[in-house]
């Protein structure tokens, strides 16, 4: 069996949309590591952090930048695949840019966790040289993992532990955000919005696109009394 590609990306979710406050140097490490060919650069790279740090955008934009210089690209949701055969990762490895997220997910599962340490061996083996990155919510020797050689070779690459973000630069990401979409809000407007709802990062990005949505069917500018009216508040 073999999985339907390729898996459509979020359009935004991109470098050029990332705020990188605090992660500047795993930011700038990925935007080279989706090329080919670096030779000082080992072929796995492994991000980790708590929930809403902007694990899936950064993977996302990995694979944007790839396509950008005509490589093939695949992404995996370990949260999506850990409930279908291992067989779905057929010829995984024949692609240039392997990212998976949420490896944490498959964890315990003996059967997975080979299937994964395979795939690793299977990358390393392939001539084209491809490159692989993961995603996960500890790191490799805090997840849980009970096949060692999989732990090993997850420790064997670059392994970045992404910030944890402060209000200041939730304010900060979504202040950026708006302005990429062009929009404006007042600090005021921001800081009424994080008091409201929930503050995970996909979350905030979700009711930005939302927000996005509603001012230009609206044509209305972003106020904390039509935020309220937007967002049932």
């Amino acid at each position: 069996m073999q999985l339907s590609l390729p898996v459509s990306l979020p359009d935004d979710e991109t470098f050029d949309s990332f705020l990188d406050v605090g992660n500047e140097f795993a930011t700038a490490y990925l935007r080279e590591f989706c090329h080919l060919g670096l030779a000082n650069k080992k072929p796995l790279c492994y991000l980790f952090g708590s929930v809403g740090e902007g694990k899936s955008h950064l993977l996302f934009a990995c694979c944007h930048n790839a396509n950008i210089n005509k490589l093939q690209t695949v992404y995996l949701n370990m949260v999506e695949l850990k409930g279908m055969p291992p067989e779905v990762l057929a010829s995984i490895a024949d692609y240039d840019l392997i990212c998976i997220d949420n490896l944490h997910e498959i964890a315990s599962n003996p059967i997975w966790e080979r299937t994964i340490f395979d795939l690793i061996n299977q990358v390393l083996e392939r001539p084209h040289q491809p490159k692989i990155i993961i995603s996960a919510a500890s790191s490799p020797l805090a997840v849980g993992f009970q096949l060692p050689d999989l732990v090993s070779r997850l420790t064997w690459g670059a392994i970045f532990q992404l910030a944890n973000r402060t209000d200041e630069q939730l304010c900060q990401i979504i202040q950026f955000r708006l302005e990429h979409r062009g929009l404006e809000a007042s600090d005021e407007c921001i800081k009424f919005l994080l008091t409201r709802v929930d503050r995970e990062l996909r979350n905030l990005m979700s009711i930005v696109n939302d927000l996005d949505k509603k001012s230009l069917q609206a044509k209305r500018k972003l106020t904390i009394p039509f935020i309220k009216q937007a967002l049932s508040l």
